[in-house]
C-alpha cells in the first residue's frame, strides 16, 4: 500500500518536473508513510524517502513506516535535518503543501541553503479511495448511525443542545469511534438556521426543528452525516419545508456518478431550489470529500473544476436556512460508483417527529 502511494507521489512530481517534496501535514504523513505520530516531516525524492521525527516517535515510526522510509531523529532541529536531506539529494526545486507550510519553517530551511519552492496541492492524490479506506469509512458511518439511533429517545423538550451533543459523542466513543470528526453541531429552533450552529446551552422546546451534524472516526477515516428532526408534531409548513430539502437531497444523490462534473451535481440541486423559489436560502456548497480529513477533495460547488471518479467519497448536504425562523439540512456520505453511488450513511431520512 505505502509502496504504491510512493510510486504515485513520485510520478506526480515527475509530471511537474520537481525532484523533491516536503510533507508535514499529519494526514499526508499518515497517508504516504503510515506514520501516525504527532511530529515529523517526510522528504521524498526520486531515490530517497526519509521520515524525520524526534526521540519520542522514532520507535513508533520505524514500526509504522520503516519498510519504506529511512527513519531518523532530527535531534531538536527539524529544519536543519530537512535541509541536509535536500542538499544530499541535490534538490534545487522543492515542492511543498500550499495549505500547511508555515513561513517560519520556510525561513529556517532557506537559511541553510537557498531553494526554489513550488507549492502544490496533494489533495487529489488522496481523493480516490483504496478498498481499506472505503471499509474504514463505512465502519465510521455505521458507528455514527448506531449512535444516532441510540440518541433519539433523549431528544425531547427541556434538554439542552450541549447535553445532546455530549450524549451523542459519548455513544460514538462507546461504539468504537476514535473521536468526533469535527465539532458536533446541534442547533434547535431559530438556531437551526445557523448552518454551523455548534451545540449551545439552549433548551430544546416543543415544535423545534433540531439539526444534528456529526461524525465518527475509524482507523483515521471520518464519517459525516446530518439529520434534522422535530420535537413534537411538525406543522404543515414544517413538513413542506422539510420535504423540499429532502427532495433536493435525493436529486443531488441521483446526480452523483463517475464522470459527473462536480459543479453540475451542485447545479442540479440549485436548479430545483430555483424552481421552488427558495434558492436564496441555500447558502453553501452541496458537498465535499471525506477521508483522513473531514473536508477533502473533491468539492461539489459552483466553482469546482473537478470531475467525480469511481471510489471517491463525497457528501451531499443541501440545506435551507431562514434567519430568525428555522433551517433544515439533510446529509449523506456516498461512494461514487460507475452506475451512481452507494449511500454509506444509513439513518432513514423520512422526517422524524419525536412525541
Amino acid at each position: 500500500m505505502i509502496e504504491k502511494r510512493l510510486i504515485r507521489l513520485r510520478a506526480f512530481l515527475r509530471e511537474r518536473s520537481v525532484k523533491g517534496i516536503l510533507l508535514r501535514k499529519p494526514e499526508n504523513l499518515r497517508y504516504f508513510s503510515g506514520f501516525t505520530g504527532g511530529e515529523g516531516a517526510l522528504v521524498v525524492t526520486a531515490d530517497t524517502a526519509v521520515l524525520w521525527t524526534d526521540s519520542r516517535y522514532t520507535e513508533q515510526a520505524a514500526g509504522e513506516s520503516g519498510a519504506w522510509y529511512a527513519v531518523k531523529n532530527h535531534e531538536g532541529s527539524l529544519a536543519a535535518a530537512v535541509a541536509e536531506t535536500i542538499r544530499t539529494a541535490h534538490v534545487a526545486i522543492l515542492a511543498y503543501e500550499t495549505d500547511f507550510l508555515t513561513h517560519s519553517f520556510y525561513e529556517a530551511v532557506n537559511e541553510l541553503g537557498e531553494l526554489t519552492w513550488e507549492g502544490i496541492d496533494t489533495a487529489l492524490l488522496r481523493a480516490v479511495k483504496e478498498s481499506h479506506e472505503l471499509t474504514a469509512t463505512r465502519k465510521a458511518c455505521t458507528i455514527a448511525d448506531k449512535a444516532f439511533a441510540e440518541l433519539l429517545p433523549y431528544i425531547k423538550a427541556g434538554v439542552t443542545e450541549k447535553a445532546l451533543a455530549a450524549e451523542l459523542e459519548s455513544r460514538m466513543l462507546l461504539l468504537g469511534s476514535e473521536g468526533k470528526s469535527f465539532v458536533t453541531i446541534v442547533a434547535s429552533g431559530r438556531r437551526s438556521a445557523l448552518p454551523h450552529g455548534a451545540a449551545s446551552p439552549k433548551v430544546i422546546e416543543n415544535g423545534d426543528f433540531v439539526t444534528f451534524d456529526f461524525g465518527a472516526v475509524w482507523d483515521g477515516y471520518h464519517s459525516d452525516m446530518t439529520r434534522t428532526v422535530v420535537v413534537g408534531r411538525a406543522s404543515e409548513e414544517q413538513r413542506a419545508f422539510y420535504e423540499t430539502v429532502l427532495t433536493a437531497q435525493e436529486i443531488g444523490v441521483a446526480a452523483v456518478r463517475a464522470g459527473a462534473v462536480c459543479r453540475d451535481v451542485d447545479a442540479a440541486v440549485r436548479q430545483y431550489f430555483e424552481e421552488r423559489g427558495v434558492a436564496a436560502y441555500f447558502t453553501h456548497s452541496l458537498g465535499h470529500g471525506t477521508g483522513l480529513e473531514v473536508h477533502e477533495q473533491p468539492v461539489l460547488s459552483p466553482r469546482s473544476q473537478g470531475t467525480l471518479e469511481e471510489n471517491m467519497i463525497v457528501t451531499v448536504e443541501p440545506g435551507l436556512y431562514i434567519e430568525g425562523k428555522y433551517g433544515v439540512r439533510i446529509e449523506d456520505s456516498v461512494v461514487v460508483t460507475a452506475q451512481g453511488c452507494e449511500i454509506v450513511t444509513k439513518t432513514p431520512k423520512k422526517l422524524i417527529e419525536l412525541v
